[in-house]
């Protein structure tokens, strides 16, 4: 089984030592290109010792950092309040803070005052050495190169994916102010031709295609592109180390921009699609169309200034487990050739308010006129008494009907 972490950086530098704190040994700083630096501290906010003396807000993003070749202590936790030299960042634009005790590449390349002095220089850090080819953090420690037994347990330690602990004051590497190594953080698998972008908190972007073993590369033409945005791996492994890709089922956040591949999502709801009848829509996890998924706990719109406005070429459907609301303080409008209530089956008709209050009126008005002529019937030339009291009742009673009470005053149709 291939060694990891310090163990895998020992054996790429073949060092012949079968101590695991040998890893020094292989990587003489006497050897290391002069333009590598170990970071001791980054001005990220106004609280930096040097904030204001490198700029103020113009400083933001530098770094002090050691030559790697000459530190003989653990500066970053041994040394307070002293002044290092300073590097900046090479690109405006595009930004990767590096954390304490990571390795940084230098450049020296001009300054601001170059055109007032043409030997204006100031020195630049370009990237990251990529010491454990892992998103999360590339930190090492000076102590690392400690042959005590201590350090090699840790180091072995660090190897199967534990913390990695020293004998200075904290009992860890120092990483930062407040930054914590986590273990639950894998590196993507690449596929080829892939453009991958990985933050090291499991936030990540993948410019891919379909191709080789990936999981979207069951269906459709090779070299479709994917684009997949990630924030938050879902699953934990045992092995910090091990490749893995994307699972939009698991994961925090998802966005997935397809163009023909199969997206195995498992919806939260679909209840079948009954009201479709027989034209049910393709399942989630079977359509291979262009098509943009966006997963995670919970999804909010919000228009600041004007409309939401959703358009489809066939349906568009509202699906959930436990209910559909609407809530507004003005209308709610709903303008449709027909509309089914309960089925898509649906055949009896709704009532029209104001029609129905008509005819019911004239129903009414007939059923008076007909209790008026009861409760005056006479028989020979006299009343009927038993008609006469029930028709005059009857016809009390419906003096008292009020039609108009059954029209709704909030909900409207044509």
């Amino acid at each position: 089984m291939a060694n990891e972490g310090f163990l895998a950086l020992n054996n790429v530098t073949k060092v012949k030592t079968p101590q695991v704190g040998g890893i020094l040994d292989g990587l003489k700083l006497s050897d290391l290109a002069q333009n590598t630096g170990r970071v001791l501290s980054v001005v990220l906010d106004e609280t930096h010792p040097r904030y204001s003396e490198l700029g103020g807000p113009k400083a933001i993003g530098a770094i002090e950092y050691v030559d790697v070749r000459g530190a003989s202590i653990d500066y970053s936790t041994a040394v307070k309040n002293q002044k290092y030299t300073v590097a900046y960042p090479i690109d405006p634009s595009s930004k990767k803070y590096p954390l304490i005790n990571e390795i940084v590449f230098l450049t020296a390349q001009p300054s601001k005052n170059i055109q007032s002095k043409t030997t204006a220089f100031n020195t630049y850090y370009v990237s990251i050495v990529n010491l454990w080819n892992h998103p999360h953090h590339n930190a090492i420690p000076y102590s690392a190169g400690s042959n005590t037994a201590e350090n090699s347990k840790n180091y072995q330690d660090t190897a199967v994916g534990s913390v990695n602990k020293l004998t200075d004051s904290t009992g860890t590497i120092k990483f930062g102010e407040y930054f914590k190594e986590k273990q639950d953080i894998n590196p993507l698998k690449p596929f080829e031709g892939d453009f991958i972008l990985e933050g090291r908190f499991s936030n990540t972007i993948r410019l891919g295609s379909t191709g080789g073993t990936s999981p979207w590369s069951s269906t459709g033409e090779q070299g479709s592109p994917i684009m997949i945005l990630r924030n938050g791996q879902g699953s934990s492994y045992s092995n910090a180390w091990e490749l893995i890709t994307e699972d939009i089922n698991t994961d925090a956040s998802s966005i997935y921009l397809t163009s023909n591949q199969k997206i195995n999502l498992k919806p939260s709801s679909t209840n079948e699609y009954r009201s479709y009848g027989n034209s049910k829509p393709i399942q989630a996890d079977s359509y291979t169309g262009n098509q943009v998924i966006i997963s995670s706990g919970r999804l909010f719109l919000n228009s600041q200034n004007d409309h939401i406005l959703l358009s489809s070429a066939k349906s568009i459907n509202l699906n959930a487990l436990d209910s559909i609301n609407f809530d507004t303080t003005g209308d709610t409008i709903l303008q449709s050739g027909r509309i089914k209530l309960g089925s898509q089956l649906a055949k009896e008709p709704l009532l029209l308010g104001d029609i129905t209050v008509t005819q019911l009126e004239l129903i009414l008005d007939i059923l008076k006129e007909l209790l008026v002529a009861a409760s005056t019937a006479a028989n020979g030339g006299g009343p009927v008494a038993n008609l006469n009291n029930i028709a005059g009742q009857l016809l009390t009673k419906a003096n008292l009907i009020n039609l108009n009470q059954i029209k709704s005053t909030r909900n409207f149709t044509i």
